[in-house]
């Protein structure tokens, strides 16, 4: 027996999943037919009407501010699109607690039944590298990647980072279109416009536009991460596509979505996904750093996470860090929550050294901590 599902993580955060929108077509000409007689018995009015029906002049730069007019996002999708590349998948249902939660429906798959799923993927090399979601292509058995131009390649999974939620699937071609990420989170802003391609319900190369709308956003699906939040439209299918800038640069991984909400997406930020693909590309794994301590938030004004324990030999413990200090900095970034210390944490090397800013005995001191790879590279 066979199930086909749509790739997108349906969020629970308090929502229910499942269930999709239905969609509203526009107003219809009938309506506004009836209104333009009245309209033409005014000069003014008619003169108004034609000047705003005529096109904008075609912005000279994608990179021009505040210009997102007649063909721009049409010359961005044209550039971006070749690079965009549909994942069909076949593998065998297991049960995973982790994402029981988003699953379509309440029982969800059966051990051992054959799962068909269709997800997005975007190239980053041509050479033929693709990345997408871990979700995707999780336990799969049988990986098709199409391009737009609709040539079929044989995928296999080179590299893969659940914690993350992110893949690398490798191809077997050359000379490929590709997308590059932005190059940091300078180019990141609440209110920029952005661009999801992507194949929702397995309409592929389906483009939609909106904005960033939050970013830094917690959500169930992952501590680790603060996801990208935007309105543009994505859906089951969307999960690995990229989210890019109006200059075309990938500025996030669709991911998730709120079952309940309109409008409500959440995309891995380009600097975690440039990190991650970037060690997956050489080592095929991910390396977790440690500070070596476990921790518990505070309810307090202000914030802060006390050490509630210090791992003898670990880099907190050879730094000075004891028991009972409070962190309410780290680089001089504020730490109100456990989760502030998790995600400044997570896009860390070993070997990176981060100042902490602890409280001890009613006084602040400045510890430095050198960050050691995990002994262990099991998810918590």
């Amino acid at each position: 027996m066979q199930r086909a599902v749509s790739y997108l993580v349906v969020l629970a955060i308090g929502l229910a999943g499942g269930s999709y929108a239905r969609a509203h077509g526009p107003l219809s000409s009938r309506a506004h037919a009836a209104e333009q007689p009245a309209l033409a018995a005014n000069p003014q009015v008619v003169e108004a009407i034609e000047a705003a029906a005529k096109p904008p002049a075609r912005a000279a730069s994608l990179g021009t501010p505040g210009l997102v007019g007649t063909n721009v996002i049409a010359d961005l999708v044209e550039r971006a699109d070749p690079a965009v590349v549909n994942i069909d998948t076949i593998a065998r249902a297991e049960r995973d607690p982790f994402f029981e939660q988003f699953e379509d429906s309440p029982g969800g798959p059966s051990q051992g039944e054959e799962e068909r799923g269709v997800g997005s993927g975007f190239i980053v090399d041509p050479g033929g590298l693709i990345v997408t979601n871990n979700h995707v292509v999780r336990g799969a058995t049988d990986i098709k990647v199409t391009t737009a131009s609709g040539q079929s390649y044989r995928g296999k999974v080179i590299g893969a980072d659940p914690m993350n939620d992110l893949a690398l699937v490798r191809v077997n071609a050359k000379g490929l279109p590709f997308l590059k990420f932005a190059a940091s989170t300078e180019h990141v802003r609440v209110g920029d416009w952005v661009v999801a391609i992507g194949s929702p319900l397995g309409l592929s190369h389906t483009v939609s536009v909106g904005i960033i709308s939050a970013m830094n956003r917690g959500i169930s699906l992952n501590e680790r991460v603060n996801f990208l939040q935007t309105d543009a439209a994505i859906n089951p299918g969307n999960s690995g596509g990229p989210l890019l800038n109006i200059q075309g640069e990938v500025v996030g991984v669709n991911t998730a979505i709120a079952a309940r909400g309109q409008g409500i997406g959440f995309a891995i930020p380009c600097w975690t996904a440039m990190n991650v693909i970037g060690q997956l590309k050489a080592t095929g794994h991910v390396e977790r750093t440690w500070l070596g301590v476990s921790i518990r938030g505070l309810n307090r004004d202000g914030g802060g996470v006390m050490v509630v324990g210090v791992a003898q030999g670990g880099p907190a413990a050879s730094a000075g860090l004891r028991p009972g200090d409070v962190i309410v900095a780290i680089d001089q970034r504020p730490v109100k929550t456990d989760r502030d210390l998790l995600t400044y944490l997570n896009d860390k090397r070993s070997g990176t050294q981060v100042q902490l800013t602890v409280e001890r005995e009613g006084k602040r001191a400045g510890l430095g901590v050198t960050l050691q790879a995990a002994p262990t590279m099991q998810k918590k």
